[in-house]
């Protein structure tokens, strides 16, 4: 699969969905529960956060990420973040949860808002606090994060507060936190690979 043609389709749909996604939500609220309502705008919301991180910022998240962070190689756009792992991460991980646990909301209430911990403590702590560093300034994300995804995901939390049982704050932390984990883990674990094959003639392979 040619990821860099893929991500670039979904990531300029973004820009073209997520409208016309908000103003359907809305019409439809009435007939909605209020939790569901809440977890099924949560697609819409991230889709407006990732056409700013991808598409509408000067330095793509990626590109940033990799050459601005103390996450990234600093030298290589592309590693240890890459096409491949954009589409992992977006794709495959965050958009099946979102989507599943909107439709699940009333039988699985934690299932969407593991997002909702993803969104509220890491995204956030990372486009506000990492990611500013010592001199603060823009990253891709930063304003949709501040502005949509985190007055968002406070609602949302207050509202999961009315209902929420014991055992759906454990369920909804332990997905969030261990999608958090793994994705932490693999970046950690690609760079480590890549210092190590620094000293190598063939540099490293790229492996998603």
């Amino acid at each position: 699969m040619n990821y860099r043609v893929v991500n670039r389709f979904w990531q300029s749909a973004t820009l073209f969905l997520a409208p016309p996604l908000i103003v359907l939500l809305i019409w439809f609220k009435p007939a909605m529960e209020f939790y569901q309502w809440l977890l099924c705008l949560h697609l819409p919301l991230l889709m407006l956060h990732e056409a700013e991180e991808y598409v509408l910022a000067p330095l793509g998240f990626k590109e940033f990420f990799n050459l601005k962070t103390e996450f990234g190689s600093k030298t290589d756009p592309n590693f240890p973040l890459d096409d491949a792992y954009v589409f992992q991460v977006n794709i495959a991980i965050a958009y099946p949860i979102v989507i599943l646990g909107a439709l699940l909301a009333g039988a699985a209430p934690w299932l969407g808002f593991s997002m909702i911990w993803f969104e509220l403590i890491i995204n956030n702590a990372t486009h506000t606090i990492v990611f500013q560093g010592d001199k603060p300034s823009y990253n891709p994300g930063l304003i949709t994060n501040s502005f949509v995804l985190l007055p968002y995901g406070m609602v949302t939390l207050l509202v999961a507060t009315g209902f929420f049982t014991p055992l759906d704050w454990a369920l909804s932390l332990l997905i969030g936190v261990g999608v958090a984990a793994a994705l932490g883990l693999k970046t950690r674990g690609r760079l480590a690979k890549l210092k190590a094959s620094q000293a190598s003639p063939q540099g490293v392979k790229r492996e998603s």
